[in-house]
């Protein structure tokens, strides 16, 4: 479907889940729904980046296929977040060239093979497959100053094409709402997004979807640590000028090691549960996207590991050029993949815990006596 087709069907199954309620309470999302009577096109951004895609509602529903309804809000809300991916990112033809499953491969293979070109060019192709060991070793290879120039831009474009599609997205979601959000909003919303409060915790008829949270946990907290190493290495490297690698005890090398192995355990655990799911539960593009998006950081972690554990031997530098060729092409792609994804659903949180705690005011008789909240009649609490 277009996302004008699917925007158009949103509304329809939105309506009859208003109707109906009997999912009232199991997420954010319909407790949003519930504080609806119309559904716009923005409206049905914000309920798409909110879904935290358990399907708990959709092993509850009467009314899925093969009723006449077809309400399937879990397939429905990821098909829409991949094309809203597309909307969002500026330039929004580049979206639609590479941000398909096969993106993230072609940059890639460009990618090394520009890298293989400049080494040959500058040191010697040799280089490549020569043993370097010591400090600075990796920097025979290829010369700091063209990582730091190189990585730096690519670390550009990848923020500021997150920026413009957070900046669209933000300005629809928000298009209704009169009130600014407070610190308490943004407080509550960091905390349902570390916590992955809306995820779930129990079993559905989805093979091991109860680990999910924990392996979307360890992906999350992996990548954290991860920047975190790549962070203490620039310390270390331009305050106290001590070039790397650094010593297996190392604080660097030990939070690299964690969130790398943090990485792999999660990005091969969702991939497997993606393989077991059941078709019919899922957006085909969106299921697609998903494991191209884990294969991308899986392939990332993994060659970051061998270059560790090969650094002071003659295959080094070819696993090198591949790891620095994968994260290459993660930084440019990712305004245009489902990268984006965690910033829109921390996004729609923040708008969410607003919208939470504007209509839990209403259960105070000062703002009832004034009514002077502009949510009033808007929102309203049911139990």
């Amino acid at each position: 479907m277009s996302l004008n087709e699917l925007i158009t069907d949103g509304k329809r199954q939105m309506q009859v889940c208003n109707a109906c309620r009997y999912c009232e309470g199991y997420c954010a999302v319909w407790r949003a729904i519930e504080w609806r009577r119309t559904f716009t096109e923005n409206d049905m951004a914000y309920l798409a980046n909110l879904c935290h895609d358990c399907k708990e509602c959709v092993f509850a529903c009467p009314f899925t296929t093969p009723h006449e309804f077809g309400i399937h809000p879990p397939k429905l809300f990821s098909g829409l977040r991949e094309e809203l991916y597309k909307k969002y990112s500026w330039p929004s033809g580049l979206a639609k060239a590479i941000g398909n499953k096969g993106g993230f491969w072609i940059i890639a293979i460009v990618a090394f093979l520009l890298i293989v070109a400049i080494v040959a060019g500058t040191n010697g192709l040799p280089t490549l497959l020569e043993q370097h060991a010591g400090k600075g070793s990796f920097y025979r290879v290829l010369s700091e100053a063209f990582l730091e120039v190189t990585f730096g831009a690519l670390g550009i474009w990848f923020i500021g094409g997150w920026m413009i599609g957070a900046v669209r997205f933000w300005r629809d979601i928000r298009s209704t709402t009169p009130e600014r959000v407070q610190g308490v909003d943004i407080r509550k919303a960091i905390t349902y997004a570390l916590r992955l409060r809306y995820l779930g915790d129990e079993e559905t008829e989805e093979p091991f979807s109860g680990h999910r949270k924990w392996l979307h946990h360890s992906v999350f907290y992996g990548f954290l640590l991860d920047v975190a190493s790549t962070t203490l290495a620039a310390v270390y490297a331009h305050i106290f000028h001590i070039q790397a690698p650094y010593p297996f005890y190392h604080p660097v090398v030990i939070l690299g090691t964690l969130g790398g192995i943090g990485i792999i355990i999660g990005t091969s655990g969702l991939i497997y549960i993606k393989s077991r799911s059941n078709d019919a539960n899922s957006n085909k593009n969106a299921k697609r996207s998903g494991n191209a998006f884990s294969i991308s950081l899986l392939t990332i972690a993994v060659t970051g590991m061998l270059v560790l554990i090969c650094r002071d031997t003659a295959p080094m530098g070819i696993i090198l050029a591949l790891h620095l060729s994968s994260v290459a092409s993660l930084f440019f792609t990712a305004p245009y993949t489902k990268f984006v994804h965690f910033i829109y659903r921390f996004l729609a949180l923040v708008q969410y815990a607003q919208e939470e705690r504007l209509a839990e005011s209403h259960l105070t008789p000062k703002v009832r006596k004034e009514n002077s909240n502009p949510y009033r009649g808007k929102f309203a609490n049911r139990g």
